[in-house]
């Protein structure tokens, strides 16, 4: 870990659990934990944690670039969340219920929910209603669907808004255990059926709103990169929600742990969990059970969430999932068995007629480079991807994902 990091990891501690930040001001690269701050999405979150003495200590350039970043963050909230306000009258007013995703669910949790960076709204909705929801935004004035034939969702936009429309949360792609999937689906089924209202938004009930959490940090971790703001909604909501020092929050805790050893998913929250304690300032009483899971894997599943950062943003992960599968004995069956997944997701009649299996990865190069050629996907080297993709792939099987356990 170096030094920069170490400092924003003190500094995040600092701003969500009011933990001390012992770092000698006048000899900090400011420069350098700025562009960290921004790789990991907390540049709002640090800004506003900073004492006045160490605010000083900025050279004028770097703190006049990390203020107006600041602004722009928190000017973007507004508007994204004046949008949501719409959205949900909208839908309301069309008879469609629905759940808020991540977003501001997860910053209600935040001792300074406005500090949260936004991206995007993210919706959740009953099946059978994702397209008349769809409809809706559209006849007030949102274009055409941008992502139709995403696994879980439809995205569309407005202007610099963006909303993404789910049928099921994020995260359940990563699961070939049939059983697993089967019961995490039965589990969050109702969803919808079940919401709460936190300061009037819709948001999914506790234990439903941790394994959203967990599946949407699993996901990322996974495919794409996990940075510290995800992490941050972890540790905050662990802290508000799953204290095992309340009565409610023991509860809690007491009937997600077989739930989600049942779905193969403890080993990762312990390990998870354990991270928002060493490293971000997560109070050890209030989950000392995440103390009992691998300190060793613990600390080397930190070191590629502060090395890739927030969406991979600092380490190109793109088409790396090809060679990592962790439930894939090597990177060679891992390429087959994504590509092959990969295909019955967009085209579904290859999985009801095996056949066209065998031509489906063809069409998949073309459907790449169709993209490629409109920007909408990265250039990969298949080759490079295969050789740095050796130790994520056993990173990733020692946390075991959708592996029951006892």
């Amino acid at each position: 870990m170096t030094e920069t990091e170490h400092i924003l990891l003190q500094l995040t501690g600092r701003a969500l659990f009011d933990m001390p930040a012992a770092f000698d001001s006048a000899a900090t690269d400011w420069e350098a934990l700025y562009r960290e701050a921004r790789s990991q999405a907390l540049p709002l979150l640090i800004w506003d944690a900073f004492t006045e003495e160490e605010r000083a200590c900025i050279p004028d350039a770097v703190a006049t670039r990390w203020e107006q970043s600041a602004l722009l963050h928190i000017m973007k909230n507004e508007q994204l969340l004046y949008e949501q306000t719409q959205v949900l009258q909208q839908l309301d007013a069309a008879g469609i219920p629905c759940v808020i995703l991540k977003g501001s669910a997860s910053a209600a949790c935040y001792p300074n929910p406005s500090l949260r960076v936004m991206g995007d709204i993210d919706l959740l909705v009953k099946p059978e209603q994702q397209r008349e929801a769809v409809k809706v935004l559209q006849e007030h004035g949102y274009g055409e669907v941008l992502e139709e034939t995403h696994h879980c969702h439809m995205t569309i936009s407005k202007g610099k808004i963006t909303v993404e429309v789910h049928w099921e949360p994020n995260g359940l792609l990563l699961n070939e255990n049939a059983e697993s999937l089967r019961e995490i689906r039965r589990f969050l089924g109702d969803a919808v059926e079940r919401r709460q209202f936190t300061d009037g938004l819709p948001v999914p009930a506790d234990d439903q709103q941790a394994l959203i959490l967990l599946l949407h940090k699993m996901e990322h971790f996974f495919l794409s990169g996990l940075g510290l703001r995800q992490l941050c909604d972890w540790a905050v909501f662990v802290e508000k929600k799953m204290n095992v020092n309340s009565a409610e929050g023991r509860r809690l805790w007491e009937t997600l742990r077989p739930r989600l050893a049942e779905f193969g998913m403890l080993n990762f929250t312990g390990i998870m969990t354990r991270i928002c304690i060493e490293y971000l300032g997560l109070p050890k009483s209030s989950a000392p059970w995440a103390m009992e899971y691998d300190a060793a894997l613990s600390q080397k599943v930190a070191e590629q969430i502060l090395r890739e950062g927030n969406f991979g943003q600092k380490a190109e992960k793109y088409g790396e999932r090809l060679f990592s599968n962790p439930n894939a004995p090597n990177r060679i069956v891992s390429l087959f068995r994504v590509m092959d997944d990969a295909c019955q997701e967009y085209w579904p009649l290859c999985g009801k007629y095996p056949p066209l299996r065998i031509a489906a990865p063809f069409l998949l190069l073309g459907r790449y480079l169709r993209l490629r050629a409109k920007g909408q996907r990265p250039k990969v080297n298949l080759v490079k991807l295969y050789r740095q993709s050796g130790a994520d792939q056993k990173l990733y099987q020692e946390l075991r994902p959708f592996v029951g356990e006892e």
